[in-house]
């Protein structure tokens, strides 16, 4: 499994909040119901194509790509979010991750990261595209809405949900420049925040250098525990947890064994 960054991680997010849209989406207009049911549904443009609307639309076109289609952006916003909309944890926690099998207690802070959002619908039809930015903001305004999940890498085996809220106040909708007479983009742009988990130790690390202390280095060679056992010292209770890992496919399972 490759390790995705912070941002990749916030885009497939997004793509998970695109897809709940399809389904809460009434199709006023043919085209949204062709959209509404299409295999692709979006693509993902390169940040830095961000409001340059013609260049995100020919990159999606060379990839032989056809309308409808939603293109989505994500920047990273270089000014830390406000601290009236949320506050990091700069100094060092230690902390038990819930999807860590062996439940290792990991050395952690968290960032406080903003993220301005593009989405852009191109369409033949202004009717259609008009309808679908109205939909969405009226979609966003729903409070249960607006705080999506960020499933972040903490380890390269292992991934945390955290949250992301979007901020109302920033929801902007209108229609896109494209320049040309037969293409309509309804445009929804806002901004997201949210907080970054950063493991300091304890955990594999997402990447090995020069800086990464010798003890959390993994060989190949031990790379896999295939039985673990938790908790099995603790005074005054009668059962323990094992775990074990199968070496060929990685599978977890877990039992509770009696210390007797």
């Amino acid at each position: 499994m490759r390790v995705l960054s912070p941002k990749e991680c916030v885009s497939q997010a997004l793509a998970q909040m695109v897809l709940d849209f399809r389904r809460w989406l009434t199709p006023e207009t043919q085209l949204l119901s062709k959209w509404r049911t299409q295999t692709v549904a979006y693509a993902v443009a390169e940040g830095k194509l961000v409001n340059d609307f013609a260049k995100q639309l020919d990159s999606y076109r060379k990839k032989g790509g056809t309308l409808p289609i939603l293109i989505l952006s994500v920047q990273n916003i270089v000014a830390p979010p406000d601290l009236s909309q949320i506050i990091g944890t700069h100094f060092e926690v230690k902390h038990i991750f819930k999807n860590d099998p062996l439940k290792r207690r990991a050395t952690m802070r968290t960032e406080p990261r903003a993220y301005h959002v593009q989405f852009v619908f191109v369409a033949n039809d202004p009717t259609s595209a008009d309808a679908f930015a109205s939909q969405f903001c009226a979609y966003i305004r729903l409070m249960e809405k607006r705080r999506i999940k960020a499933n972040y890498f903490v380890s390269p085996e292992i991934r945390d949900e955290w949250d992301l809220t979007i901020f109302d106040n920033t929801l902007y909708p209108d229609r896109a420049d494209l320049e040309e007479t037969n293409v309509t983009a309804g445009l929804v742009e806002f901004d997201l925040a949210g907080l970054v988990p950063q493991v300091k130790s304890g955990l594999p690390p997402l990447y090995v250098d020069e800086f990464t202390p010798e003890d959390e280095k993994t060989s190949e060679q031990f790379s896999l525990v295939i039985q673990a056992d938790l908790f099995k010292d603790r005074e005054g209770e009668k059962t323990f947890i094992r775990i074990d890992a199968d070496p060929a496919t990685g599978e977890r399972t877990e039992q509770v064994v009696d210390k007797d």
